[in-house]
């Protein structure tokens, strides 16, 4: 009966037969062997779709109802609720819609563990909710859920874990959620949740993992938090904390994953982090954190991923930060001054291979690029913009093989483009724009096969583009304006199907505009400029070209 109200596009119950008694052995179902009742129905992932409807009341000794990853629609039925033995329910990724029942909970005897994640229920969560004394695991993320948290929801001493993510819930975080001595993990993350923090959260002192990220959540850091012995997980980012940053976050020392990015902290980092020895990501970033970097960090023999930017932080760009074997550094949007010292070969060859992300932009680092960047390599992200770097670009970028994306634009630097840059085969997107390079565009850049953006603008190169840029046929942006280019444009130029921007005003270009692509429509503020250009987009014509007289030789036989 549950499989006629159901479509079955993949023919997935196609051993469910009603002639056959014995259901036991059909896909999808499991049957208490004293009984040889039905106990569970684990149909997830069968691109199901229909409603869930009473035909299950049939199945009283029913344990387990695992439906999710279909596409059933409509709204959940209550009569979920008269299994008297149901444990667990997971509709979870499907497109059921409407309120969560009141009655769901009404009779809660045996229910364990339910999860309605990914839908589209809308409403309230019922305060009969609270009622259902015997749950432990609950997970309502990812649906339009609004209103605030069900009262008396802390008086449910069973919960171990609470994943209410990605909801329009509000209203403030109820004081007594300590009364939950078994929690593990809460995930309150990505709603609208205003107030501060619970004081007595660090009365549940098995929590493991806690997420209040993207909320409005204010104030401090309650001291109770410093009690969290077990957790390896907190993230507050996104919200409206202020303060400083308290000492006693060292004392948290199994954390993995810290991460209070987006708020307003102040003051400088706690010295105390260096205590977090099992710390493997640590994320700072977008608050108004003052000081230096602390030199304790090094003791964090785990960390795997640093991130200060945009925060106020001054003093030189520590050694150690490129010493300790880190896949992504990111400092970028703050006042650090000084030289980029790298660590010195063979000793930190691991440091070298592990890094996959570098962002020092936006700072005041002075000094050269040092050649030894090619050794890093596996970088894939490497952005040094907006200093005030001088000299010129190290040939070694062309050892940069596994890099994406290098970004070396607004410095102070000179010389020419290196023709080695070719061998960064992987480059996606190349910026050098706003420095003082000079030469020419070197050919070889056509081995940067993926290129999709190519700016060179405001610098002084010279000579013709090149031809070769034809065959970057993934090029989508493309700035070489404010600089001193000549010559014809290559015909090639139309080839490159996928162009949404192409700039090459203020330069000495000359004679006919390609014709063809995205040439027919591109504008005339990213021609203007070259005075000796000609074609209908600058409203120049070209001159006509007369074919030279051919002179016959009246000796010739």
């Amino acid at each position: 009966v549950f499989k006629a109200g159901l479509k079955d596009p993949e023919a997935k119950l196609i051993s469910w037969n009603e002639d056959d008694y014995n259901p036991c052995n059909w896909v999808g179902i499991k049957c208490d062997s004293r009984t040889n009742r039905v106990s569970e129905v684990v149909l997830d992932g069968f691109s199901l779709s229909g409603h869930i409807g009473r035909s299950l009341l049939r199945l009283q000794k029913l344990r387990i109802l695992s439906l999710s990853k279909n596409n059933f629609t409509g709204t959940i039925n209550p009569i979920l609720a008269q299994i008297g033995n149901l444990r667990v329910i997971d509709l979870s990724e499907n497109n059921l819609s409407g309120s969560i029942p009141d009655q769901l909970f009404r009779q809660c005897k045996s229910l364990r563990a339910i999860s309605l994640a990914k839908n589209n229920l809308t409403a309230q969560i019922p305060d009969s909710f609270s009622s259902c004394s015997t749950l432990e695991g609950v997970n309502f993320s990812s649906n339009q859920l609004s209103g605030p948290l069900p009262s008396g929801i802390w008086s449910l001493t069973a919960l171990r874990s609470l994943d209410f993510s990605d909801n329009l819930l509000e209203g403030e975080i109820p004081q007594g959620i300590e009364s939950l001595s078994d929690l593990r993990a809460v995930n309150l993350g990505k709603n609208n949740f205003s107030g501060q923090l619970p004081e007595d959260i660090g009365g549940c002192l098995l929590l493991k993992s806690l997420d209040f990220s993207e909320n409005s959540l204010s104030g401090g850091l309650p001291e109770s938090i410093q009690k969290l012995n077990l957790c390896t997980f907190l993230s507050l980012r996104v919200n409206l904390f202020t303060e400083e940053v308290p000492d006693w976050i060292g004392d948290m020392r199994s954390l993995e994953a810290l991460d209070l990015s987006a708020n307003k902290f102040s003051g400088q980092i706690p010295n105390s982090i260096g205590n977090l020895q099992f710390l493997k990501e640590l994320n700072l970033s977008m608050n108004q954190f003052t000081g230096s970097l602390p030199g304790s960090l090094t003791n964090c023999i785990n960390l795997l991923a640093i991130d200060v930017s945009q925060n106020l932080l001054t003093g030189i760009l520590p050694v150690w930060i490129l010493e300790l074997g880190l896949r992504s550094v990111s400092v970028s949007g703050n006042k650090l001054s000084g030289s980029i010292e790298y660590p010195s070969l063979p000793s930190m060859a691991a440091s070298y291979q592990s890094l996959q992300v570098l962002d020092l932009s936006s700072n005041a680092l002075s000094g050269e690029i040092p050649s030894v960047i090619g050794n890093f390599s596996s970088l894939q992200f490497l952005n040094m913009s907006r200093n005030s770097l001088i000299g010129s670009i190290p040939t070694s970028v062309g050892e940069l093989r596994t890099t994406h994306v290098l970004d070396l634009s607004h410095n102070r630097l000179n010389g020419s483009i290196p023709s080695q840059i070719g061998g960064a085969v992987s480059l996606q997107k190349l910026m050098l724009e706003k420095n003082f390079l000079t030469g020419k565009i070197p050919t070889r850049i056509e081995m940067c096969s993926s290129l999709t953006s190519l700016i060179l603008s405001r610098n002084n190169l010279t000579g013709p583009i090149p031809a070769a840029i034809a065959n970057l046929t993934d090029l989508q942006i493309v700035d070489f304006s404010f600089n001193q280019l000549s010559g014809n444009l290559p015909k090639e130029l139309t080839n490159l199907s996928r162009l949404l921007s192409f700039n090459i005003s203020h330069n000495h270009l000359q004679g006919e505009l390609p014709v063809g692509g995205f040439f027919n429509t591109i504008p005339l503020s990213s021609v203007s400029g070259n005075p000796s250009l000609c074609g209908s987009v600058v409203n120049h014509s070209c001159p006509a070209v007369h074919p030279k007289p051919i002179v016959l030789n009246p000796n010739s036989s």
